[in-house]
């Protein structure tokens, strides 16, 4: 399960908005590509929280999830 929690509208690129955003995942294998998400592309600052683990992702700006910080790991 992925759910957006909370986005920022960036801008407009033709039919896509670019956002930065808070996400929610089941677990790290969720992670969305920065174009993953129908309708927009997540921006480098995107947050994402590993519900099973706890631990927080950030989206560089390469657009690969960096682990931030440890949960029950």
């Amino acid at each position: 399960m992925l759910e957006i929690i909370n986005e920022k509208y960036l801008r407009s690129e033709s039919d896509t908005i670019v956002v930065r955003a808070e996400l929610c995942v089941d677990s790290a294998e969720e992670l969305p590509e920065a174009d993953g998400i129908a309708g927009r592309l997540l921006a480098a600052g995107s947050l994402a929280w590993d519900i099973s683990t706890g631990d927080i992702y950030g989206l560089t700006g390469a657009g690969e999830w960096a682990a931030q910080t440890g949960g029950n790991s």
